[in-house]
């Protein structure tokens, strides 16, 4: 009896964890061209969802914030300032673990194109598990989801040559 109440317990104890690690990252660093590094919040921004079907139906409905709406406000330039050189630029999104992913900077920019690009930070209405979050990027339109990047806490801006 004494070792069920006691597995209760660790069980109990793991989900808070769990919880409050899921929903502890409320900022992503935002690295500039200059070398500048911003910590910028998710906080304020419009929250979006997106449901997506995997190859068996299995349906899931991510929430989040746009991809280009933190760029925005870490004042990356997009929209009428993506022109000539500027759009040979990539995001590089980095996860703990320093799995990278890069991503067009006009794929992100509504004014080239209509895809979402999310930052998630919940899964079917809960925070994402840690070993997904507390971020990760989701695109939707994307065939495979190689690119939806897990425990994810930095995005860099780079110009390509």
């Amino acid at each position: 009896m004494l070792r069920k109440i006691a597995q209760a317990a660790l069980v109990a104890a793991v989900c808070t964890l769990t919880v409050s690690v899921a929903g502890a990252q409320t900022s992503i660093d935002v690295v500039a061209l200059d070398g500048h590094k911003a910590a910028v919040s998710l906080h304020g921004l419009e929250r979006r969802s997106v449901t997506t079907a995997d190859r068996a139906g299995i349906k899931t409905i991510h929430e989040g914030v746009l991809l280009r709406d933190v760029l925005a406000k870490a004042k990356v330039p997009l929209g009428d300032e993506l022109r000539g050189k500027a759009l040979a630029r990539a995001i590089v999104a980095t996860a703990v673990d320093g799995y990278q992913v890069a991503y067009a900077i006009a794929e992100v920019d509504a004014a080239f194109n209509d895809h979402l690009v999310l930052i998630v930070d919940r899964r079917n209405g809960q925070p994402l598990l840690p070993d997904s979050g507390p971020l990760q990027i989701v695109v939707p339109q994307d065939k495979r989801p190689a690119r939806w990047i897990r425990q994810v806490t930095t995005l860099e801006v780079k110009q390509l040559p």
